[in-house]
């Protein structure tokens, strides 16, 4: 009998953190530039914690259908 826990990192990479969001690398990128995401961690490549992805979401306008 083999477990298998799943569960989502604690920081993504750019690319991870794109498709947790629906969004594309560029898309990322801006939203660093701007000032909305900031990356963490001690290594070369940029990744994003979840709580901050997760923040970001949470603080998006509802959209409301006309």
């Amino acid at each position: 009998m083999s477990i298998r826990i799943e569960f989502p990192p604690a920081l993504m990479t750019r690319e991870l953190a794109a498709y947790y969001l629906s969004m594309s690398v560029r898309d990322i990128d801006l939203l660093r530039q701007q000032g909305h995401l900031t990356p963490a961690g001690d290594t070369k490549r940029v990744k994003f914690p979840k709580k901050d992805l997760d923040a970001y979401v949470d603080g998006l306008p509802e959209r409301r259908s006309a």
